[in-house]
């Protein structure tokens, strides 16, 4: 009986100094885990969304406060005036889990100039057919971004892909509450910008 519980205090006692070195590791290397993010997986985004702006919105990126959450918007600043605005935000109702897209609003207009999927986990081949390039740009670019964009068959304006219905509600939830973000913040986000 004495073994069974020296036994169960020392991998008690194991366990909770692993868990404690996991979780200061972690903390310690989270502003590198976000920084290697930045470069290989929202970087590449970035680009493609606001490509062809004088600025570098990756450096030039700022964190505004949503509730609890902090979130990085990434502007194409152009002759000292916020031209376009990038957010990532994480939809919900993916077949996988959460599908996380970067959006871009034009901040002249109001209108989505584009949309890209950084991260997923939905099913290669099928659900991945909701996140090609070409079927993004054709479904979300030019939509006002003050209207709530919804599925087809929920009576908007956006076609689901066949077999991939879970992943297309996703991007568009995800999109949806970027730019739900950006609308609210706007003026937060241009006067935080000016005062870099």
């Amino acid at each position: 009986m004495k073994e069974i519980i020296r036994m169960i205090v020392v991998t008690t006692i194991i366990s909770a100094f692993s868990a404690a070195w996991l979780g200061a590791l972690n903390k310690g290397l989270e502003k590198r885990i976000i920084k290697q993010e930045d470069i290989y997986i929202r970087g590449p985004a970035i680009k493609e969304l606001l490509a062809g702006a004088p600025n570098d919105p990756l450096s030039d990126r700022i964190i505004i406060k949503d509730g609890e959450k902090e979130i990085a918007v990434y502007p194409w600043i152009e002759n000292g005036r916020i031209k376009r605005i990038a957010v990532e935000w994480a939809g919900k109702g993916g077949y996988g889990g959460d599908v996380i897209v970067m959006t871009a609003v034009d901040l002249s207009n109001y209108k989505i100039t584009g949309v890209k999927v950084t991260q997923h986990k939905e099913t290669p081949g099928v659900g991945t057919r909701a996140m090609t390039p070409s079927y993004l740009r054709r479904q979300y670019k030019g939509l006002y971004a003050k209207t709530k964009i919804r599925l087809k068959k929920d009576g908007g304006q956006i076609d689901a892909v066949s077999g991939a219905t879970h992943s297309s509600e996703a991007i568009a939830d995800a999109v949806n509450k970027a730019t739900k973000f950006i609308l609210a913040h706007k003026d937060e986000i241009i006067k935080e910008i000016k005062r870099q």
